[in-house]
């Protein structure tokens, strides 16, 4: 009986071609930009807006009595602003994890 050694098999690895690498990536940066720019446009208005009133008050600015009840309508729901902004945060965290596992390279079968 004969038996033959077990020979190890090398599995080439493979990632995506290129231009695919290309075009995924600058994409998937853009949208990480976009989604951190979002995000930090909802923290400055959850920030801004309880506070925008009483600003305008100590300058003595003239606020229309539509400003005013506008700011206070949105100051009241600044939590809104804040889940938003974590929302939009995790979201580019998300995109950057999918990104590095679409752009690594991946064992072929």
């Amino acid at each position: 009986m004969t038996s033959s050694p077990v020979q190890p098999q090398f599995v080439a690895e493979r990632g995506p071609g290129p231009a695919a690498a290309l075009i995924v990536g600058f994409i998937g940066a853009i949208a990480v930009l976009v989604l951190l720019v979002v995000g930090v446009t909802f923290v400055a208005l959850a920030i801004a807006l309880p506070i925008a009133l009483p600003i305008a008050a100590s300058y003595h600015l003239p606020v229309s009595a539509h400003d005013v009840a506008l700011a206070e309508g949105l100051a009241a729901v600044w939590w809104a602003f804040a889940v938003f902004a974590v929302a939009s945060f995790a979201a580019a965290g998300v995109t950057v994890v999918k990104l590095i596992s679409f752009l690594s390279p991946v064992a072929k079968d």
